[in-house]
């Protein structure tokens, strides 16, 4: 018998981002943000890297991303980060990204053991455009995946990431129904 998976959609906002971020799973990238700026004299500009992958992973690609999927089957974790850009989403279905609270080990051992439930996940209701809240990086190992809800035009964003970058993926579906509400 399968359990269930309930997940209530959550608007992004701003605690929840910044919950996210307490917990070690995302870095918001927002202009605003103390430790984004840049220390820089007049008439000069300069940049500081934030991060950088392992030289194994390959270089760094920007990807155009379309979901036509309502359901999460490349759920995933990846060994390195990547960058959300959630750009765009104008007269498209509504995208929704499921962050695991859990690390990749606890999640399978829940799942192997039955005992996986909705509380262990967060469902985003992806915002576009917002300066504070649609620019951040998904920390490496996190479980995450994507999905586009209702009909019309497939939902499509941005990512940055390695250019030898793994999808590890995690089977949800194989135990468990996953209901969003």
């Amino acid at each position: 018998m399968k359990g269930k998976l309930i997940l209530k959609p959550v608007k992004m906002h701003m605690e929840i981002m910044e919950e996210l971020e307490r917990r070690g799973l995302i870095e918001r990238l927002a202009p605003s943000r103390e430790k984004h700026r840049v220390p820089v004299g007049r008439k000069e500009g300069r940049g500081e890297k934030l991060y950088v992958s392992r030289a194994s992973s390959g270089g760094h690609t920007l990807v155009a991303c379309a979901i036509d999927n309502d359901t999460f089957s490349s759920f995933a974790t990846h060994q390195e980060n990547e960058e959300f850009l959630l750009l765009g989403g104008v007269d498209e279905r509504p995208m929704y990204l499921l962050i695991c609270l859990l690390s990749r080990e606890e999640l399978l051992e829940k799942m192997q053991k039955g005992t996986l439930t909705g509380e262990d996940f967060v469902l985003l209701d992806c915002v576009f455009n917002d300066p504070e809240l649609s620019f951040f990086v998904m920390k490496e190992g996190v479980p995450h995946g994507e999905c586009a809800y209702g009909s019309g035009r497939p939902a499509t964003f941005y990512v940055t990431e390695c250019e030898g970058i793994r999808l590890d993926k995690i089977d949800l579906y194989k135990d468990y129904e996953v209901v969003i509400k």
